[in-house]
């Protein structure tokens, strides 16, 4: 059974691309366009990997983080914030959050690729 990744972004462009590179690699790509739709998707199926935006209009990717990681759903998955501000403080918020790490856009696809399978190895049973 494939692996179950959630992309959540409010851009298409940056979902369809990240979908399609995932997709290649053999993975099962649920996509939502906001916070509200993510733990929707969530409730549905737990994902195996959550890849987040920072930046979203209503819940940022903070939030969402936090609210993934709180009852009803306590997801022990690994969650990877996606960010085009990388800084010190970012990463700061993302860990504290509750994210495992933050990643900065642009980003390399193969770098991308083998870091999303090195994150899914982590992956508690």
């Amino acid at each position: 059974m494939p692996y179950r990744i959630l992309v959540v972004d409010d851009n298409d462009l940056n979902l369809s691309l990240i979908a399609k590179i995932l997709e290649l690699e053999g993975y099962q790509v649920t996509l939502a366009r906001n916070g509200t739709e993510a733990i929707q998707a969530a409730m549905h199926a737990m994902p195996d990997l959550a890849i987040l935006d920072v930046m979203m209009p209503d819940m940022d990717g903070y939030e969402l983080c936090r609210k993934l990681r709180q009852p009803p759903l306590n997801a022990l998955m690994p969650i990877v914030m996606l960010t085009a501000m990388s800084s010190e403080e970012e990463k700061r918020l993302a860990l504290a959050a509750g994210a495992n790490d933050i990643w900065s856009k642009p980003f390399d696809m193969d770098v991308f690729r083998k870091s999303v399978g090195e994150l899914l190895k982590t992956k508690p049973e």
